[in-house]
């Protein structure tokens, strides 16, 4: 045998040593990627109530607002009340007539009088003014009056929430001026039609305010209770994966199953889990990402 073949054989012998060896460090690598237990962070859905909410903005507006114009023209000669006053249906509010009487002829002309109980919110002429006739015959005011026992809030709802709302829907509250405080209101009215521009519906919420606290023109946040659901399953939204088909991974016995869910309502950072799920399952919410159907897993104590 020559000493060329000889080299040959000496080489083909080693490169299939180091093949096999090569081949035998892949295969125990995979047996070992194989065999590693995920540690994972499992925890049982809750159970209870869950709600869908819808967060809106919008300005205080007095339920009544009115104007108050006198009969005829003058100069002012006395002013009866002042803003921030509250006012009676009927009170005076000022005179064309220095201490004019009930008894006299022209009283009923020459006072003005506010149609309404509420508060005066604006003060439009002072002693001495002289007030003049508007177009079509009205004189221009002198007062606004407010009736603000019941305040309204008007608000835009995107059109996709239409179905979800309707009279009698709750409404709570908060104004940056009570930041601590919480009203409840209700929709008193739903307009029937969507915006062909912001494709929205406008809602007018009724707020009690019986103790004259808010005020017109106060900014509010508004959360309508869109749905509620009394027994859901509730999960953390990040437990749930998959884009169009929504599942997550449960413990089973040490190993990790994947379980198709169909997801109802979302509040917060958790979801409810209409179908898929029971009270007695184990969801993986902290290794859901690495983890597959049938991997080895450890759930942290």
């Amino acid at each position: 045998m020559n000493t060329k073949r000889v080299i040959w054989i000496v080489v083909a012998i080693v490169v299939l040593l180091f093949s096999y060896r090569m081949v035998n460090r892949l295969s125990s690598a995979k047996e070992i990627k194989e065999d590693r237990v995920i540690p994972v962070v499992v925890v049982a859905p809750k159970i209870g109530p869950m709600e869908q909410r819808l967060t809106l903005t919008g300005d205080i507006k007095a339920e009544t607002e009115v104007n108050v114009r006198p009969r005829t023209t003058g100069r002012v000669e006395e002013i009866y009340v002042k803003e921030g006053d509250f006012v009676n249906k009927g009170s005076k509010m000022l005179s064309y007539v220095f201490g004019i009487k009930p008894t006299d002829d022209l009283y009923e002309d020459m006072v003005v009088k506010s149609p309404i109980y509420g508060v005066v919110g604006m003060q439009l002429v002072k002693v001495g003014d002289q007030v003049t006739a508007a177009v079509g015959g009205g004189a221009n005011p002198v007062f606004v009056v407010y009736g603000i026992d019941r305040m309204k809030i008007y608000a835009d709802v995107p059109e996709k929430y239409y179905a979800f709302i309707a009279k009698g829907t709750p409404a709570d509250i908060t104004l940056d001026a009570f930041p601590k405080d919480k009203f409840r209101g209700v929709i008193s009215n739903v307009r029937p039609v969507i915006d062909p521009l912001s494709r929205t519906t406008q809602v007018e919420i009724l707020l009690p305010n019986y103790s004259h606290k808010i005020k017109p023109g106060m900014f509010a946040r508004v959360d309508l209770v869109l749905k509620r659901v009394g027994n859901a399953t509730i999960i953390p939204f990040d437990a749930v994966l998959g884009e169009t088909e929504k599942y997550v991974y449960v413990a089973k016995n040490g190993v990790a199953k994947k379980q198709k869910v169909e997801l109802g309502l979302e509040e917060g950072n958790n979801v409810q889990v209409a179908i898929g799920l029971s009270p007695l399952d184990k969801v993986i919410v902290l290794g859901q990402r690495v983890v597959k159907e049938g991997s080895k897993i450890e759930a942290a104590k």
